[in-house]
């Protein structure tokens, strides 16, 4: 269902919910260029070595850039408890918790508390959605979030959507069957994915998630400089390199089976994932609600303060387990 309104509270606040409501017109940044040298180079070698191109292009595309830590990440990271997972394949990731309720003479209470995960997307890490920690604990919820590998603390090089998929379904099973998850992005789709596969959870709200992965690869070859055939040739590399093709992993064609309450926000500056295919995955998915905020972009979604109290709001009070 598409329900076009604003996160922010001061846009298009006496909008009914099915009303739609165009956001107020704001100037946005025009999005950052690729230097004209790396289009002529990658143009190149699209044309010269497609091969060579596509093995370039699938090892950038699946090598996330680690970034400094901001310190309100750091602050929000150490009023969790961390504790380490082992992955199937072996590799550690930490498990950050935050709980209501002081530990009494230094044990912390262990009573079971609704759960809600939290998943960071490409690129990003735990931290980025640590402001959704304390308003989610203060309504009642026990909130964990975790670093994918090649993501913040974890260790690794490489990530995608198929392994995002694997160890947010490996997670999930670790803590349960959950009150809630928030995902942002690339974890979006991964937890569209994981919801078709066995995990539960009584709702979802997704951030700027990425429905179509293929679609991405497409952009982003060409924003690099990238060949069309060269990006077509890289994703049948992926493909085969995870035995998964990136049709199955196309949100359209997974939402109809789920019948879980979904609360989608976008924002309409976002440069990543662009606001028509957001738009057209809420037309084909009945059980979720799309709001659109402006001038958040991709990422400052996660730390607005209206769309923390939206995802908060529509988790509504926990019901123990």
């Amino acid at each position: 269902m598409v329900t076009t309104s604003t996160a922010r509270p001061n846009l298009c606040a006496t909008a009914q919910p099915t009303v739609s409501c165009k956001p107020v017109a704001r100037r946005h940044q025009a999005p950052k260029r690729t230097p004209k040298w790396v289009h002529l180079t990658t143009g190149a070698l699209s044309r010269l070595s497609p091969g060579l191109a596509s093995r370039l292009f699938a090892y950038l595309f699946t090598r996330p850039q680690r970034q400094k830590l901001p310190r309100r990440e750091r602050d929000w990271l150490l009023q969790s408890t961390a504790t380490p997972m082992k992955l199937a394949s072996g590799v550690l990731v930490p498990l950050y918790e935050w709980r209501g309720g002081r530990p009494l003479l230094g044990v912390r209470d262990a009573a079971p508390l609704p759960t809600v995960l939290l998943v960071h997307g490409f690129g990003g890490r735990a931290g980025q959605m640590g402001g959704f920690a304390a308003p989610l604990v203060a309504a009642g919820y026990r909130v964990v979030a975790f670093d994918t590998p090649a993501h913040g603390a974890t260790a690794g090089s490489r990530s995608s959507l198929p392994e995002m998929l694997e160890v947010t379904q490996q997670v999930a099973a670790r803590l349960g069957p959950l009150a809630g998850v928030v995902a942002h992005s690339n974890g979006a789709a991964a937890v569209i994915a994981a919801l078709t596969r066995g995990m539960q959870a009584d709702r979802v709200a997704l951030l700027a998630p990425m429905p179509d992965l293929e679609s991405f690869i497409q952009r982003l070859a060409s924003q690099l400089g990238f060949s069309t055939s060269v990006a077509r040739r890289a994703q049948q590399r992926l493909e085969a390199r995870y035995g998964l093709p990136f049709l199955a992993l196309k949100a359209a064609n997974l939402v109809r089976q789920l019948r879980l309450p979904t609360l989608i926000l976008h924002d309409s500056a976002d440069r990543i994932i662009p606001l028509h295919e957001v738009e057209d995955l809420a037309q084909d998915w009945a059980a979720a609600r799309l709001q659109v905020s402006d001038g958040l972009g991709h990422n400052r979604l996660l730390r607005d303060a209206a769309v923390i109290a939206a995802v908060v709001a529509h988790f509504g009070p926990p019901t123990p387990r």
